[in-house]
């Protein structure tokens, strides 16, 4: 049997959907309020365009959720809800019934909505049409990103924009937890962690940049919950482990102070000044924290200083642990950063035990320093 080429070509154009082999393509460009500017296809049916919901959402920082059939797409942010039912010229917009001027389709996967509900629907305006370039334009556009995670039957929100943390319980009702004080930039991670004592702390990481070089610590300690104690640092480049906890205590680190908090209250038992201690006006962290002394880096220049509690005197350690060409290499290589790569493994009585980590000539020993 033979097909003639114009009979192949009908077949294809039939298994088509529709709402896809009517329309014509198109682009869209987009100003957002963030100041960024977005570009993707569009497509035109029936003179009505259509752009992608699940990539123009996405810029906004909308999640999407699908219902079991696959039929209605929930796009959710920030104070932002948006769901639509394919096939549907009735949608829901931050819980009111709306009415959109074509149905949205699915073509590739994406959901395709009505460009002018979109912009709106996204606190956008200024929708033009450039028919040389057949392109739809729209400014400021809103973004709606959130950051959530759940636990202890709880819901945690970060708004990114205001660096408010807010807190929903079952019922669904929402409260302010804490101001952060800082923007959140790109991925947040959360970790939680309860005490022997009772107290319940959070620790959020900000990490951003390119190629993700900037990192915002924060800590919330929690008490009934309420925060009753909250820290945050900036490390640049470098990223080392703080000490959280020692000896029944907790640590709060903003990189210029350590506060040591007893766990139960909540309470300030201590507050240690780590720029007089380490001698230079920096970030830094603490790797090591015990009754006697403690271990303090500088964030810049990363050298690793060893402090005594008795009477607050510091000692260099890479000069008392290392040889003279570890010693060299401390003193002069810059990359990945400044300073040594010493690393504490472990204390036995007196004795503390360090590993040399330098990447480009590991000698694999483990070097020791006695307290007494």
């Amino acid at each position: 049997m033979k097909w003639s080429i114009a009979a192949v070509i009908l077949v294809f154009a039939l298994l088509l959907p529709t709402s896809v082999s009517a329309a014509s393509q198109a682009n869209y460009e987009f100003n957002w309020d963030s100041g960024t500017r977005s570009y993707g296809g569009a497509l035109v049916k029936n003179g009505v365009t259509f752009v992608s919901m699940d990539s123009v959402g996405g810029g906004a920082g909308l999640e999407v959720k699908w219902d079991k059939a696959g039929k209605r797409a929930q796009y959710d942010g920030w104070n932002k809800s948006i769901t639509v039912r394919l096939g549907s010229k009735t949608g829901v917009l931050d819980g009111k019934m709306v009415k959109l001027e074509s149905a949205p389709f699915l073509y590739e996967k994406n959901v395709y909505l009505p460009v002018r509900f979109v912009v709106g629907a996204l606190g956008g305006d200024n929708v033009t049409w450039d028919d040389k370039k057949k392109t739809i334009k729209a400014d400021h556009l809103k973004t709606f990103k959130q950051y959530l995670y759940s636990y202890g039957g709880l819901t945690y929100t970060v708004e990114p924009k205001k660096g408010i943390v807010y807190v929903t319980e079952a019922k669904g009702v929402r409260r302010e937890l804490a101001k952060l004080g800082e923007s959140i930039h790109e991925y947040l991670t959360f970790k939680f962690q309860k005490t022997p004592g009772g107290l319940l702390v959070l620790n959020l990481e900000d990490n951003y940049g390119e190629p993700h070089i900037h990192n915002q610590l924060f800590t919330l300690v929690m008490k009934d919950g309420k925060v009753i104690q909250q820290s945050s640092v900036y490390y640049f480049r470098r990223l080392e482990q703080n000490v959280t906890q020692a000896d029944g205590q907790l640590l709060l680190n903003d990189g210029k102070t350590l506060r040591l908090i007893k766990d139960g209250t909540g309470e300030v038992i201590e507050t240690i000044d780590l720029v007089s201690l380490g001698g230079e006006d920096d970030n830094y962290f603490i790797e090591y924290f015990d009754k006697d002394v403690f271990l303090l880096r500088a964030n810049k220049n990363g050298i690793l200083k060893l402090v005594n509690r008795k009477d607050m005197t510091t000692t260099v350690l890479y000069k008392e642990l290392l040889g003279a060409k570890q010693q060299e290499y401390v003193e002069t290589n810059d990359l990945p950063y400044l300073g040594d790569y010493l690393k504490f493994i472990k204390r036995e009585g007196d004795i503390l035990y360090f590993k040399n980590g330098f990447p480009y000539d590991k000698d694999n020993q483990t070097y020791s320093l006695s307290l007494s």
